[in-house]
């Protein structure tokens, strides 16, 4: 007969958060909330920077893309920074450099300055992301609290990115355009004196250590990978972004072989031996190649098509990115069932249709109509997004955390920036064979070919058309715009369908970690 002691072991079933804890994640998701806005507000706010800052050749692309560059090339590093450092002095620090960039790009008085600042806030996300999901990780050990702390944390970035253009529009109807940087400024002071006292303690590992040529080797290649794809999708084929891209990709290689020999590695590749980061890593960069084109060119699509002004435009997105930060929120539902490929699988099936519906429907639909539709999509998408990073962070083992949300943030951007070149590139030659088909015969040639540079040049030539012309040329430029964004429609709701397919397969008979 086995009889028990007060010494028999018994599981403890992990603590609970406290509510202190829970005041820390709201402090800490907030100024995230913010970074994320930053980039996708600027849009909106581009118009007003040029007439007073009047950027010159290549240097308004560099306030719009510095940060995004910046961060991503600097993740990995940032990734295992936080290790050593500790999660909540690098947090703060970034933070620090977060308010200050702020103030210094509100205050812009050239566009080298606004450049500048605009670098600083990169650099600050690229710190912030990793820091803020060690210590997400870290503090709420309960399972059903992790899931809803993530959720909560991932539901405050994409909530954000898509808050980013209603927040804007508002923003610019009643102030200059250095609001939308000098609200970061208080937000980031109450997580400066708040963090130190409700964030989890500071765990710092001095034995981690960083390998100075590999870092130079990360930044380097993905710098001139993410400038050189960017620019093929802006300029289109031409020898320099070309070039660089092949250098990006060439110090890649490097990068990964240095890697493999280094002492001490500052990307461990051991995280691609486990089969769920593979699986899902490859769903991620899937899913954001299909997805960041139709980003890219609904705003446009909104304005330039339904005639609506940025504020207008901006408020039509609100509902969209409600239903953005809700679908992150119902992640904990899906990440708690028993089948978590099924969990993956049905979201992005309905994704899917929901898109390929809107093809159809999107030359007749109304404005109302519309909003709901793209309210339900993005409602589904987010879930898939938060769920694709839980449960590829939670698959990676704790102490490399950071160095997991690097590198699904590098994937992320990589997989972006090809999108709008690869499909990007396409989209444009599409919207000039039918802008060029429907105008023949009724727009002079030259006229047509200048409209058909970019999305939006058509808006330099209408003032020199007359009535019956400039008519025609709208008309032209509303059916190849609609065709474009139909086709991009076309290509998300493929991927999303396809992946679907894929990620039922390959969890039928071995589930997802």
């Amino acid at each position: 007969m086995t009889t028990h002691t007060e010494n028999d072991a018994v599981p403890a079933s992990p603590p609970k958060a406290t509510v202190k804890q829970w005041l820390g994640l709201i402090i800490m998701v907030v100024p995230l909330f913010m970074l994320a806005t930053d980039v996708t507000a600027l849009f909106l706010a581009m118009p007003s920077i040029t007439a007073d800052l009047l950027p010159v050749g290549s240097q308004q692309l560099w306030i719009l893309h510095i940060g995004e560059f910046l961060s991503a090339a600097t993740m990995i590093t940032f990734g295992l920074l936080a290790s050593r450092i500790g999660a909540r002095r690098l947090l703060l620090s970034a933070v620090t450099v977060y308010g200050l960039a702020s103030l210094v790009a509100a205050f812009a008085l050239n566009p080298e300055i606004l450049i500048g600042g605009r670098a600083l806030l990169g650099i600050a996300a690229a710190a912030f992301t990793p820091a803020g999901m060690i210590l997400v990780r870290r503090t709420f050990r309960d399972p059903k609290q992790y899931n809803i702390a993530f959720a909560t944390y991932m539901a405050a970035f994409t909530g954000g990115m898509a808050a980013g253009p209603p927040f804007g529009g508002l923003i610019l109807e009643h102030f200059w355009w250095g609001a939308v940087f000098l609200i970061n400024v208080p937000i980031a002071a109450v997580l400066l004196i708040g963090g130190p006292f409700l964030l989890e303690r500071n765990h710092a590992d001095r034995s981690v250590r960083i390998d100075g040529i590999s870092v130079v080797l990360s930044i380097t290649a993905i710098l001139t990978l993410v400038y050189g794809l960017q620019e093929l999708s802006a300029a289109g084929l031409s020898w320099l972004p070309l070039l660089s891209s092949s250098l990006g990709v060439g110090l890649l290689l490097l990068f990964i072989r240095r890697q493999r020999t280094a002492a001490h590695p500052l990307l461990d590749l051991g995280l691609f031996r486990i089969r769920t980061i593979r699986v899902l890593l490859v769903v991620l960069c899937a899913v954001m190649f299909s997805m960041s084109l139709v980003d890219m060119l609904l705003p446009q699509y909104i304005q330039l098509v339904r005639g609506l002004s940025p504020l207008e435009a901006g408020l039509v997105l609100l509902a969209p990115a409600i239903g953005s930060t809700v679908g992150a929120m119902l992640t904990p539902l899906l990440a708690g069932a028993r089948d978590i490929g099924l969990s993956l699988a049905a979201p992005l099936a309905i994704t899917g249709i929901f898109a390929a519906a809107l093809i159809l429907w999107l030359p007749e639909a109304n404005l109302a109509g519309l909003i709901t539709a793209l309210t339900l999509i993005t409602l589904v998408a987010s879930s898939v997004m938060t769920l694709l990073s839980q449960l590829m962070i939670s698959a990676a083992p704790e102490e490399k955390t950071g160095s997991a949300t690097a590198l699904q943030e590098v994937a992320a951007s990589l997989s972006m920036a090809s999108s709008l070149a690869l499909l990007g590139a396409g989209a444009l030659a599409l919207y000039r064979t039918v802008l060029t088909g429907w105008s023949e015969g009724h727009i002079p040639e030259d006229a047509v070919e200048t409209a058909g540079e970019s999305f939006g040049a058509s808006g330099a030539v209408l003032p020199q058309l007359d009535s019956s012309q400039a008519e025609a040329l709208l008309s032209a430029v509303e059916e190849a715009f609609t065709a474009v964004l139909q086709a991009g429609y076309g290509a998300y709701a493929l991927t999303s369908l396809l992946l679907a397919g894929v990620v039922v397969l390959l969890t039928r008979r071995r589930p997802l970690d």
